[in-house]
């Protein structure tokens, strides 16, 4: 027995029981800092650096990571995602890296179902000859900084296809940005390692996340978690959308009154302490507010609220313990708008697996979130998926989109430590979306129906009711499962990498002090993607000084009947200017000829654009800028 699985079962003793859709749009799209992992410079050798391990300490977390594709320390000799840092208590047993695909593409010559993860003693990645681990103080992109190079062609792996994957970790150690550890990941196919020139059709990537919450809690921490999503519950206005995220019977996610919004009545704290926590799916129950709208503002609380717009006002959140303004800086160019009254919302699904500490069964008292011992075990983890995006071999980018454009996880699936898949077979199709049962799934992304009937692409789900939202499988104890040693598992695509294409991924986990406390911190990490003084790599956010292309002005803005989009070129440049709605549907081509240097101006009129939020996107060579406004009623 290897040594991951033999630690898993000394901490588990005492258990009781088709063509995807491809939209080429931004030439120079996010990410193009990070490094590519070339072809090895002595193929076909077993030269490799040593598995290190390096901890991450700068922030409010302390956690480890290892360059095998593995966040936290399953063997409990490093911090694991331990948060407050300094407290002692870890959140993560074991965070690790899958993937999987289909086809002849390995040297084995047989067509299957085949993936290669980081998996509990299985270690099917392993450092790569040439890109050992380095941990940077500073790093090219945060103040903290682990970076390294995996592959699946070590000699004693007898079924690679051939994938490279360079992986970036980011803390800091900024108010309101420390609460997480942000990841860039990047998957390239080296086809001679697997079977050459064989594309790797049907791609999945994912990430699983073994959360005991908490290792504070001396009595079996792990054996009381529970776990959920963000980001299936939808709340449109659009009155062509026919979806609706429906679980199990009849009752639709958006109107679901399964669960009482309450605190631990067994917490000794008062009501009004911030670390007696409130819980959103803890309690089954009526209490005749929609689970997946508390707070009763009409929109999801499965989403992120990017700002909203109240007549010629644009508003923006602000978080009220570190006074970060969110968004203000850079939003996402696809989101959903959604009205509620005199107010539109501006919201992008959180896409957000997580956990927390429930109601252990071998309790008198409601010891959700340990209230008795110190430090509690009140905060929740999850992993949030930000962007994907694949780069061809020629360097040419295409953008994976489902139906609204905004990128979407293929699944969120959760199951007991008793379900662990062991076979690749088995592995492919809990990320393709797939767990043994079904049991508590109902509906999953639309662009899975483009996969139906793809041979590369084997026993696809259909979905009963497709929409933007993932496979997602219904909370524990709403299926009648008790709190037990639960996992998660976060997947992205499908995609095709023919040989030389990488599929960049960015993301990251995050800590927070109860749901609300990471919804907000996970909000803060999508920020800090599309913030220059932070991160800085969103879609649509210039991270150095533009070479051609300055300054894009929408004026006025709100627009009544016009507006002037002014902006300047350093040089002569062919100029392209679009309009944009916020499903990301082309509205017009506004502009599109050679212009000299210097500073312009072109008149966007009304004409047939309802009122409402748009965007203009200004390409000049390479470059591309945007900017937002406002089209009056």
């Amino acid at each position: 027995m290897e040594r991951g699985i033999e630690m898993k079962k000394k901490f588990k003793l005492s258990l009781y029981i088709g063509t995807s859709v491809l939209l080429a749009l931004f030439s120079n799209a996010a990410a193009g800092e990070l490094q590519l992992l070339p072809h090895p410079s002595s193929p076909g050798t077993d030269v490799r650096p040593p598995e290190v391990t390096e901890v991450h300490s700068i922030g409010n977390i302390s956690s480890s990571v290892t360059n095998i594709g593995l966040w936290g320390d399953p063997w409990a000799n490093y911090a694991s995602m331990e948060w407050p840092i300094g407290s002692g208590s870890s959140y993560l047993w074991c965070g690790d890296l899958w993937t999987c695909c289909y086809g002849d593409i390995t040297p084995a010559d047989s067509t299957d179902k085949w993936s290669v993860c980081c998996d509990y003693g299985n270690w099917e990645l392993q450092p790569s000859d040439g890109y050992p681990m380095e941990y940077l103080l500073p790093g090219s992109v945060a103040p903290e900084q682990t970076q390294y190079g995996i592959d699946d062609w070590d000699p004693d792996h007898d079924t690679p296809y051939g994938l490279g994957i360079w992986v970036e970790n980011y803390t800091w150690d900024i108010a309101g940005y420390d609460n997480f550890m942000a990841m860039e990941m990047i998957f390239t196919h080296h086809s001679e390692h697997g079977n050459p020139g064989v594309p790797l059709d049907a791609f999945v990537a994912g990430i699983r996340g073994d959360c005991d919450v908490a290792t504070a809690d001396v009595t079996e921490c792990h054996l009381d978690d529970l776990v959920y999503y963000d980001g299936h519950a939808i709340w449109c206005n659009d009155p062509d959308a026919t979806f609706e995220y429906a679980f199990d019977g009849p009752e639709n996610a958006s109107t679901q009154d399964d669960y009482t919004y309450q605190q631990n009545p067994d917490n000794p704290l008062p009501s009004g302490d911030p670390e007696n926590i409130w819980y959103y799916y803890n309690y089954l129950g009526t209490d005749g507010i929609p689970d997946n709208d508390v707070d009763q503002n009409g929109v999801s609380d499965h989403f992120t609220i990017l700002a909203k717009v109240v007549g010629t006002d644009t508003l923006y959140r602000q978080d009220p313990l570190s006074g970060v303004t969110l968004f203000e800086d850079g939003m996402p160019f696809y989101h959903y708008s959604h009205t509620v009254g005199d107010t539109t919302y501006l919201v992008v699904p959180r896409n957000l697996s997580y956990m927390w500490d429930g109601d252990g069964p071998g309790s008198s008292d409601d010891d959700s979130g340990e209230p008795l011992i110190s430090p509690a075990c009140n905060g929740f983890i999850g992993w949030r998926l930000l962007d994907f995006w694949i780069v061809k071999a020629d360097q040419s980018i295409e953008r994976p989109i489902d139906v609204y454009g905004y990128p979407i996880p293929i699944s969120h699936l959760w199951w007991n430590w008793e379900s662990d898949p062991g076979t690749d077979p088995e592995k492919y199709d809990y990320m393709w979306g797939k767990n043994p049962d079904l049991n508590g799934l109902h509906s999953g992304p639309a662009y899975m129906l483009d996969w139906v009937g793809n041979p590369n692409a084997p026993e696809v789900i259909i979905p009963d009711n497709p929409g933007p939202f993932p496979f997602v499988y219904d909370a524990p104890l709403s299926l009648i499962y008790p709190v037990f040693d639960y996992r998660f598992l976060i997947c992205f695509g499908p995609v095709e990498l023919a040989d030389g294409d990488s599929l960049h991924v960015v993301g990251g986990w995050v800590m927070g002090l109860g749901l609300d406390g990471l919804r907000m911190n996970a909000d803060l990490l999508l920020d800090a993607y599309y913030r220059d003084s932070i991160w800085g790599e969103g879609l649509g956010i210039e991270t150095g000084t533009p070479a051609v292309l300055t300054g894009i002005t929408v004026f006025p803005n709100p627009m009544r009947t016009q507006s002037s989009v002014e902006f300047t070129l350093q040089s002569p440049s062919h100029v392209n200017l679009s309009i944009y709605d916020i499903y990301g549907r082309l509205i017009e081509n506004t502009l599109d000829s050679e212009l000299p240097a210097g500073s312009h101006s072109c008149t966007i009129g009304r004409n047939h654009i309802p009122g409402g939020v748009y965007f203009v996107r200004l390409q000049a060579g390479n470059e591309i800028q945007t900017g937002r406004f406002v089209v009056l009623e």
